[in-house]
């Protein structure tokens, strides 16, 4: 079976990713959060916008979160506020003058309310790099979804985002170390042509349709196949298994799910809890 997280061939057949970084423990795709990932010896899941001046963040909501982003001044970030621009919308100072940790967020109430804000993926990469050397962990591996918003969107947006992202993965000689994500085939057929070598995962969601027709819909084998958990079967494992595809899966978020997975033999598991991934 091909590798692309794997760097020691006796390591055990089991990869464990923080979605976000952790979001149930950290504010989510921040610094911060990946670095506590880290420290459980889990891989990074982190997602990529590229802003109105041409920098690539880190960051999953197509509008500034008004569910855990707070203003410059301290207010809340509100819907009718989020509703009028999207992320894409912003240059990038703009995007870093708001607070995106100290809230507390119901859905993850073991989260720490920290300050926070939204980091460039250069800026990120560095950070996290340094982090592992200075704790003398293992080197940092990254899944990096392409985000394209639900709008219009600019000129050649997915194709720029693709390259700039690219540019800085080459830059920071990180390459072996990365699989590029997205839902949006598009970006998946541009990435695999251009950039031939980059390990890819085509992300589907429930509604879509069976693994088969979806894995056919590509013009190219991808690196992993990664369902929503609830999708996953063991023909669809075998299927890929047989076909050199691993079975990246997500977003697991109980111990049980996660032991069951494992299981059934999925190659890697992504979770907003990286402390669950301790007792499997």
């Amino acid at each position: 079976m091909s590798t692309w997280i794997r760097f020691d061939a006796a390591a055990q057949q089991f990869e464990q990713f923080s979605h976000r970084g952790g979001r149930g423990l950290m504010p989510e795709n921040t610094i911060i959060a990946m670095e506590n990932a880290l420290d459980f010896g889990t891989g990074l899941e982190m997602d990529l916008y590229l802003s109105k001046d041409n920098q690539v963040f880190v960051y999953h909501d197509d509008i500034i979160s008004p569910t855990y982003a707070t203003n410059p001044d301290g207010t809340l970030v509100t819907r009718e506020q989020a509703a009028k621009r999207k992320i894409i919308d912003y240059t990038y100072p703009e995007l870093k003058s708001f607070n995106i940790g100290i809230r507390s967020n119901p859905e993850f109430p073991r989260k720490k309310n920290i300050n926070a804000t939204i980091p460039l993926f250069e800026e990120l990469i560095d950070s996290v790099e340094l982090y592992a050397k200075k704790g003398d962990l293992k080197k940092p591996s990254y899944s990096v979804e392409i985000k394209v918003p639900e709008a219009a969107l600019p000129s050649m947006y997915k194709q720029r985002l693709v390259d700039a992202a690219i540019k800085i993965i080459r830059g920071k000689n990180i390459g072996d170390r990365v699989i590029i994500q997205s839902f949006d085939r598009e970006a998946l057929e541009y990435l695999h042509q251009k950039y031939p070598t980059m390990k890819t995962a085509y992300l589907v969601f429930i509604g879509q349709d069976d693994f088969h027709n979806n894995l056919k819909k590509l013009s190219f084998k991808p690196t992993a196949y990664s369902p929503f958990y609830k999708l996953v079967t063991p023909d669809m494992i075998s299927y890929c298994h047989t076909n050199n595809i691993q079975v990246v899966v997500w977003t697991v978020n109980t111990r049980e799910d996660i032991g069951h997975l494992k299981q059934m033999g999925v190659d890697a598991v992504i979770s907003d809890y990286p402390d669950y991934f301790l007792s499997k």
